[in-house]
Parts: structure tokens; C-alpha cells; sequence
């Protein structure tokens, strides 16, 4: 399955694989469709965002190059007994220049 999103973040680091032997692993960070949801205890307005670990070297090439617009290749794997989609390829289709808040913040009183 393949969908496009917004990757706002992505980072390499070092972690250790259920023998205890370290690997090199990738995380990106996914923003949400907007959304507004209510609950018992009030009311949500926003965007989520969605951590997912990826492949090393999809978050190392990517790195630069977001926040972006991309496209995600998603696999379904089973995670404790639950069917889960997970990237497995993720391709930068077009970089965002401006996302800063306080930059569009200032960019907007100007106007």
C-alpha cells in the first residue's frame, strides 16, 4: 500500500535488537490529517503525530530533505498478534520550505 504524507522529522540512531546486539535503526515522524475529535473530557483540535521506527538507511537518505512531502511504501506486518502497517520505503516527492511557526507567524503580520 502506498500513501502520500507529511514527514516532518527523521533521525538515525543505535539501538539493540532482541539478541542484545546493536543495529543501527531509523525513525520518522508522520503528521496526521487534521482533525477534531471529542471525548468525555473535552474537545481536541490539531494535527497527531505518528513516531515510526524505519529501516536505517530510509531515514538516512531522507535526512536533509525534511520536513517533505513523501511517499510511502507500507507493508502489513503482524506486531503481538495485530496486523500493523509499517513503512518500508519511503520516497521524498517534494520538500517543504516553510515550516518554521515563527517564520509564518512574522510572514503573516507583514502581509
Amino acid at each position: 500500500m502506498r500513501r502520500q504524507e507529511v514527514v516532518i522529522y527523521a533521525s538515525t540512531y543505535d539501538s539493540k535488537n532482541d539478541e542484545g546486539k546493536v543495529v543501527q535503526v531509523g525513525e520518522i515522524h508522520i503528521l496526521s490529517k487534521k482533525q477534531a475529535s471529542s471525548s468525555e473530557k473535552g474537545v481536541s483540535n490539531g494535527h497527531r503525530i505518528a513516531q515510526v521506527e524505519v529501516p536505517f538507511e530510509v531515514a538516512q537518505r531522507i535526512i536533509g530533505q525534511v520536513p517533505a512531502v513523501c511517499e510511502i511504501e507500507y507493508e502489513i506486518t503482524v506486531v503481538n498478534k495485530a496486523l500493523v502497517l509499517l513503512p518500508k520505503n519511503v520516497q521524498v516527492l517534494k520538500e517543504i520550505e516553510r515550516l518554521n511557526v515563527l517564520e509564518e507567524a512574522n510572514y503573516i503580520s507583514v502581509i
